[in-house]
């Protein structure tokens, strides 16, 4: 079930890359679904969400802003399109 599950979690995860939807069935097993969904999105998270310590790519586009406004822009968290 566990090679299932990451596979399933795997193709979640290409998807939401792609932006393209998902269809799923399921009987019997929300908790294993959003199981599944958590991890997808703290995956996602690791990828989009830059911390203070770490390089922000979208920093080298932030040109004539301020030092403040530069760190708030820093801390600003990025996620995948809904």
């Amino acid at each position: 079930m566990d090679l299932q599950r990451k596979a399933f979690e795997d193709q979640l995860y290409l998807a939401a890359e792609l932006q393209r939807p998902v269809s799923i069935h399921v009987v019997r097993a929300w908790g294993e679904l959003f199981d599944s969904f958590d991890a997808v999105m703290e995956r996602m998270k690791q990828k989009y969400i830059f911390e203070d310590e770490r390089h922000n790519p979208l920093e080298d586009h932030q040109v004539n802003q301020s030092p403040k406004k530069r760190k708030t822009a820093i801390k600003r968290r990025l996620l995948p399109p809904k």
